[in-house]
């Protein structure tokens, strides 16, 4: 894929508004590679695979894409069919529950690091897929607060009521990028932290959270857990 040729910036809607579902937009780029046709169109709505968070699925004038993110950083998607050259315009569509899931399982991931961390646990890792929502810290001092399944289960019973007590407390979600494009997520009475996916706008449109299970795997303490958009 060659894009070292793009003038335009590109606009990521996505940054600022995660229930922008559909959008109209001009390509700022478009070519060929071995696997077919791509564009990139501004603003762009579709949030590519990275930081623990699975892409969007949608469309660009009904035609299915895929995106993804170049070394430059440009978003683009990649799609059979897509016959569009620089400059025309285009609807861009995502898939509305898809977005909201991922935004779940993404704002909590958020709360249950901040929850693990709290306990002076030592971040190491996170996925954010749906069924494979999991934390991972180091187990390094662990040992004994987790030596058994019945000790492991009652600090997931911890973590469980300690979640439950931020959701009832609730709060905002918001997101800002600095002039040099870095974005910065803030839960309101939580934490604040880098991050470039999607999250909801508050707390209350999370809704059966669940911390499933602790594990010590491969080296790592992994925190699996389960959310919903309400």
């Amino acid at each position: 894929m060659t894009i070292s040729d793009v003038g335009p910036s590109q606009d990521q809607a996505y940054y600022r508004d995660t229930y922008l579902f559909e959008s109209p937009a001009q390509v700022v780029a478009a070519g060929q590679d071995d696997d077919g046709a791509w564009v990139a169109v501004s603003p762009n709505i579709f949030h590519p695979k990275g930081g623990g968070q699975p892409s969007d699925e949608g469309t660009v004038n009904g035609v299915p894409v895929v995106p993804s993110r170049t070394e430059e950083g440009l978003v683009v998607l990649s799609g059979d069919g897509l016959a569009l050259d620089e400059g025309a315009e285009v609807v861009c569509a995502i898939d509305e529950t898809l977005r909201k899931r991922h935004a779940a399982l993404h704002t909590a991931g958020h709360v249950l690091g901040h929850l693990g961390e709290a306990r002076g646990w030592q971040s190491a890792g996170h996925s954010h897929y749906p069924g494979q929502a999991r934390l991972d810290f180091s187990p390094e001092g662990l040992e004994s607060e987790l030596a058994t399944p019945e000790l492991r289960d009652a600090v997931r019973a911890e973590l469980q009521e300690a979640f439950d007590a931020v959701l009832a407390r609730g709060g905002a979600v918001t997101a800002t990028t600095d002039d040099s494009g870095h974005r910065t997520v803030t839960i309101e009475g939580v934490n604040a932290e880098p991050c470039g996916g999607t999250h909801v706008s508050d707390l209350s449109q999370l809704k059966d959270v669940r911390v499933l299970e602790l594990k010590v795997k491969r080296g790592a303490l992994k925190v699996r857990y389960e959310a919903e958009h309400a």
